[in-house]
């Protein structure tokens, strides 16, 4: 995936102190290091110990939960994984800034890792960057829906599409995947995982288009505080005579329940009005 730097949204990610993402990549590249070394003495050591799986959490290896992150299955694996975080972590650092990148790459990374333990306790230890990485990815796609981006289908053909069309192409894909269980051997239902924490974690952040419960609470909290500003001449005058005039139409019946909270309202207002006298 290649996205053209972005102005004047970000700023250069190389400026001043070492981004976020460079130390994540680092921190990767040096581990697959150590990973790849160990496994000539000890083949299976580092991704029973290290790896997520559900015996190695029933055997108290909690740490787990972050080191599957940073192994790798060959390099292969790594670079896709470090790709996908280099073109979309460095505008998410820059827009969101290093903790929400870190929350996002951590967050995915453990959501993910339970989702697929959870799904999957029978598979073999699970490793890789990518819940994270895929975290990481739409989040950036939540930030930018409309963005273009170039990237290559099956690694080989360029192809230029918006970002969100990118994220839907991911989850579906992973979520057939997951639900067909072509390949046992890959986290799907970790990638999703990692998806689903980097939609959510940018829509609180209030990315992107506002989810319908966001919606709601806004408005319903728009309300309440213009029903607190009206004094009890005008609450009367625009909330309590329409509803007056809908109990001798209807009776009193018929009044909804935000109807009889408006009613009880009316009368704090008037009460408290009295009260100041």
């Amino acid at each position: 995936m290649r996205s053209p730097r972005l102005q004047p949204f970000t700023t250069r990610w190389t400026v001043g102190n070492r981004s976020v993402v460079m130390w994540l990549l680092i921190a990767n590249v040096a581990a697959f290091l150590a990973q790849t070394t160990t496994e000539i003495l000890q083949p299976d050591f580092v991704k029973n110990c290290f790896g997520l799986s559900l015996a190695g959490l029933h055997e108290g290896r909690i740490w787990q939960f972050v080191t599957y992150m940073f192994l790798h299955a060959n390099a292969v694996h790594l670079f896709v994984n470090m790709l996908t975080l280099y073109f979309a972590g460095r505008e998410v650092e820059a827009i969101a800034g290093p903790k929400h990148l870190l929350g996002v790459y951590f967050g995915g990374g453990l959501l993910g890792g339970i989702a697929q333990v959870i799904t999957s306790p029978a598979n073999p230890p699970l490793i890789g960057a990518s819940a994270g990485a895929c975290a990481v990815l739409i989040a950036f796609t939540t930030i930018l829906p409309e963005i273009e981006i170039t990237t290559l289908l099956f690694f080989i053909i360029p192809i230029r599409l918006k970002a969100k069309y990118l994220a839907l192409g991911l989850v579906l894909t992973e979520a057939i995947f997951a639900f067909t269980k072509l390949l046992p051997v890959v986290g799907h239902v970790a990638h999703l995982g990692g998806c689903a924490l980097g939609w959510l974690y940018m829509k609180q952040l209030g990315f992107g288009n506002p989810l319908r419960i966001q919606k709601y609470i806004f408005e319903k909290r728009q309300r309440a505080e213009r029903l607190d500003r009206m004094s009890p001449a005008q609450f009367i005058n625009e909330e309590i005579d329409p509803i007056l005039d809908k109990i001798s139409r209807e009776g009193i019946h018929s009044l909804t329940r935000v109807e009889r909270k408006i009613l009880e309202k009316g009368r704090e207002k008037i009460a408290f009005k009295t009260a100041r006298r």
